[in-house]
């Protein structure tokens, strides 16, 4: 049965799972003394349900147990949660597979015969990981608040953000940017449009075509953005490109600089495609929503023109993959 001690100061959540009761009462009362609050559970199945009911922050989990073994325990858990960071034990120089710690995100095994002090230090480990996830998590979550409020001033584009992040995403990891390079992305992503705060509702909402004087007002919001996006602590360099530079044009004739070709930041050049593409088929007052071939044969003729020609093919191969999920939820959003 799943028991939950009374001390707590540190606000982290520890669940231990093992079938051997002198384990559990041991590792409950070490991690109590460092001050977190302790769930134990003696079996798989009794772990799973308390991590459908509590936030868990790290469980250690016994590698081999009777019923279902650390790895099913795991596996199971990641199709509801993949938050919990996880630890597992292993005795008899029993060794997981590597594939398998990566592929359930595993944060590291720790060998009984090594004794407590290594297990403290993976869980220290775990909890450091578990708060910078949080943290990001938070720190999108605002993007994305962002974005929807600039959606809410300007009617007109109400799902662009989310769109746009997706297609962002599903392009970046086609083109093979890294993690970090990916985060920058998102970033950008839900905040490209920041400036239009900055833009008057008479420009904005107008809808017809801008004369001269308010297209070069318009085109102040990738400045603006660039400046308000740069207040952000800790905001990548690659999302502050996407917001300064993805009205720039393969070709040069963009703005708000002209650069022309790999001048032109990479996270930029990915995003501006995604963001032509969602404009393209959605509905606008002054245009009716393309369809997904006829904003492609655009796209194909703009490659070289305003688009990076490999971030042209990558997104086509992207969207027209029969194998992809992102293809099939996004062109049928």
């Amino acid at each position: 049965m799943p028991r939950l001690s009374t001390h707590s100061s540190s606000g982290h959540t520890l669940l231990i799972v093992d079938d051997n009761p002198l384990v559990l009462e041991s590792l409950r009362y070490l991690f109590e003394r460092e001050g977190h609050t302790v769930l134990i559970a003696d079996n798989g199945r009794a772990a799973l349900e308390i991590c459908q009911q509590s936030e868990i922050h790290v469980m250690v989990l016994d590698f081999n147990m009777p019923g279902l073994t650390g790895g099913e325990t795991v596996s199971r858990l990641r199709k509801f949660n993949t938050d919990t960071q996880v630890i597992l034990q292993t005795g008899q120089s029993l060794i997981p597979a590597r594939e398998m710690l990566r592929e359930l995100e595993i944060q590291g095994y720790h060998d009984k015969s090594e004794g407590a002090e290594k297990l403290m230090l993976w869980v220290d480990a775990a909890l450091k990981s578990y708060r910078q996830a949080h943290t990001q998590k938070t720190l999108e979550g605002s993007f994305l608040a962002l974005g929807l409020a600039l959606e809410m001033r300007d009617l007109e584009t109400a799902g662009h953000t989310q769109h746009v992040v997706q297609y962002a995403t599903a392009l970046g990891e086609a083109f093979g940017l890294n993690t970090l390079q990916l985060e920058a992305l998102r970033q950008g992503a839900y905040l490209h449009d920041l400036g239009k705060l900055g833009v008057p509702d008479g420009i904005l909402l107008k809808p017809g075509k801008l004369n001269a004087e308010e297209w070069s007002m318009m085109k102040t919001h990738v400045e603006r953005g660039f400046h308000l996006a740069s207040q952000i602590p800790g905001l990548a360099q690659g999302a502050l490109n996407v917001i300064r530079y993805h009205h720039e044009r393969f070709d040069g004739s963009g703005y708000p600089t002209g650069l022309k070709g790999e001048e032109i930041p990479l996270e930029a050049r990915v995003f501006a495609i995604c963001d032509v593409y969602d404009a393209l088929v959605s509905i606008r007052p002054y245009k009716r929503a393309w369809t997904h071939e006829e904003a492609l044969a655009q796209l194909r003729m703009d490659s070289g023109k305003h688009f990076d020609p490999s971030v042209v093919s990558a997104f086509i191969e992207t969207l027209e993959s029969n194998s992809s999920e992102t293809h099939l939820e996004l062109v049928g959003k």
